[in-house]
């Protein structure tokens, strides 16, 4: 699909890392750019390098950078904690041409950080998207999983989905990644159009919105979003914020 749709012709992982669903991650970047024309106020998603779009937590696989310059053109930061997947993904970018001059990737050398340190003093993002990492440990990764299996009438199956560490779970969990972005965000509400996360959980959505809700009252006017996506049967939910100023 990447070589067919996005004219990428080098797209290799490490084993163990995560291999993303190219139509899912693909739909997220459309939702999102619905939003880019709107801030734009436009009837077509505006395209080209003067739109600008970071991806905190790229991964290895530099999907959503991949997707969302060969779709429109845009510039695109990659962030990374992960010294390692950075350097997978930054070897995937040198070497397809079609990428040459769109991806920028970033490495996040304070883990306990998600925005700060990544957006530097005369950045501006027309959009920022997140795939945080939905799990708050290893053992509830391995419980969802199994919860799965036990569906289909199996038991005692391994992890049926790739992923590292970082990837897939950390402390808090999604709750806890989207709060302390949302909390920092607050920080750049003149550097970034809108922020957006994928959020996993329908129970999250809530106490996300509610977070906003407070920022609201210490900065003043917060745009909010709830977009659900479709596939076939399954489903995700879009959150999106934006400071009015």
């Amino acid at each position: 699909m990447l070589a067919s749709y996005y004219q990428i012709h080098f797209w290799q992982l490490p084993e163990g890392y995560l291999c993303p669903p190219i139509p899912g991650r693909a739909d997220y970047v459309h939702y999102a750019a619905d939003l880019v024309a709107e801030l734009h106020d436009s009837n077509e998603i505006p395209k080209g390098k003067h739109v600008r779009m970071l991806d905190i937590g790229c991964g290895a696989n530099c999907i959503y950078p991949i997707l969302a310059s060969r779709s429109f053109g845009w510039q695109v930061v990659g962030s990374e904690v992960d010294r390692q997947a950075l350097a997978v993904a930054q070897t995937i970018v040198n070497a397809n041409p079609a990428l040459k001059g769109l991806i920028t990737l970033r490495q996040q050398h304070a883990p306990k950080h998600i925005l700060n340190g990544i957006i530097l003093a005369d950045d501006y993002f027309d959009l920022i998207v997140c795939n945080p990492p939905f799990y708050t440990s290893a053992a509830e990764a391995q419980a969802v999983n199994q919860q799965k299996w036990q569906k289909l009438g199996k038991t005692n199956q391994g992890r049926n989905f790739a992923g590292s560490n970082r990837e897939l779970w950390c402390d808090g969990g999604e709750l806890a990644f989207i709060s302390k972005m949302i909390i920092e965000s607050q920080a750049y509400a003149k550097q970034v159009g809108w922020f957006t996360s994928l959020v996993s959980q329908q129970k999250h959505h809530k106490l996300l919105v509610a977070l906003l809700a407070q920022q609201a009252k210490a900065y003043g006017a917060i745009d909010i979003r709830q977009i659900k996506m479709q596939q076939g049967q399954k489903s995700s939910q879009l959150l999106a914020w934006r400071f009015v100023v």
